[in-house]
């Protein structure tokens, strides 16, 4: 055999052996790979079994502007009731004529009370307008509960999947 030809068969072995070592490594690699994708599925499996009955809770956080334009209108008629003693006290000055005597200036002194009895209805009828824009943020927990068919379906799904990573 020419030396020429023992390189090229020493070459092409290290190359066949190279290969066939990646083969197994990358061999190795996909399995451990597929039994991890197992476990998360079967792991997936149990937690949908434990918890599938429980709500999930989520929080939502809410941040909006909430506009209110209104009119309210009110008609309404108020019913006053008055009743109140004035008291009067004055001087009233008048003057009456006399024949022969002319004219005579007269004081005449009033002192009395007078009652006051009224009711006083006052009428309203108006439109106030109100416009304002109301800022909302806060945190709604929000409860979710998987229904029966998603949740059968769902283990279904991984089922059919954990039998093929099989």
């Amino acid at each position: 055999m020419k030396p020429f030809a023992r390189i090229w068969l020493v070459v092409l072995t290290i190359l066949v052996l190279a290969s066939l070592a990646l083969n197994a490594y990358f061999f190795v690699i996909i399995t451990g790979f597929r039994q991890g994708a197992l476990d998360m599925v079967a792991n997936a499996r149990a937690e949908l079994a434990t918890f599938g009955n429980e709500p999930i809770i989520v929080d939502v956080q809410v941040d909006q502007e909430i506009p209110f334009d209104t009119t309210i209108p009110i008609s309404e008629t108020f019913v006053l009731p008055l009743d109140i003693d004035y008291p009067l006290s004055t001087v009233i000055n008048t003057y009456f004529n006399i024949p022969l005597l002319g004219r005579q200036e007269i004081a005449i002194p009033i002192e009395t009370n007078i009652p006051i009895q009224y009711t006083l209805e006052v009428p309203i009828q108006v439109e106030v307008p109100i416009s304002l824009t109301y800022r909302l943020q806060t945190t709604v927990p929000v409860e979710v509960a998987l229904p029966p068919e998603i949740r059968l379906s769902l283990d279904e799904a991984l089922q059919q999947l954990e039998a093929e990573l099989q």
